[in-house]
């Protein structure tokens, strides 16, 4: 199977390590990530091999998600990869310095693990994920430029 990736970035006006803390802080990703509206640790110091239970709210459903942290490169670096449901989902972000903001380019990659799961994946595709990348940059300029 092939895998589906999907790219997005853009500038935050803000300093590198704020845009860092504000990624990786647990308590404040329901701030950033649309959608999301509990963030919960489920085990770990943090950093990488962190477990955090994820629920998010579409308009049509309600679903649990458990992530693992698998990069945490202070402050450039991080990503997390879903567990449960959707085994082989990642996301990463990267930060870069971009004179006085900062560059976030996220990148969501999904390798299906079956022939059935990549029907699945293609029957509900996560419709808007570039909708999503893009609400997150702003609730990062808004959260982090106030």
């Amino acid at each position: 199977m092939r895998t589906v990736s999907f790219i997005h970035s853009g500038l935050v006006g803000a300093q590198i390590d704020k845009v860092f803390d504000l990624l990786t802080d647990p308590a404040r990703v329901p701030d950033w990530l649309p959608g999301c509206q509990t963030v919960k640790r489920v085990d770990g110091p943090p950093g990488k091999g962190q477990r955090w239970r994820l629920r998010m709210q579409t308009p049509f459903r309600i679903a649990d998600l458990v992530v693992e942290v698998i990069e945490y490169a202070p402050p450039t670096g991080f990503a997390w990869a879903e567990l449960q449901p959707r085994s082989g989902s990642k996301t990463y972000f990267k930060l870069a310095f971009a004179g006085g903001a900062t560059e976030v380019t996220m990148k969501h990659l999904w390798a299906p693990p079956s022939l059935t799961a990549w029907l699945r994946g293609v029957w509900f595709r996560r419709r808007h994920i570039q909708h999503q990348f893009d609400g997150s940059l702003q609730s990062f300029r808004k959260l982090l430029t106030r």
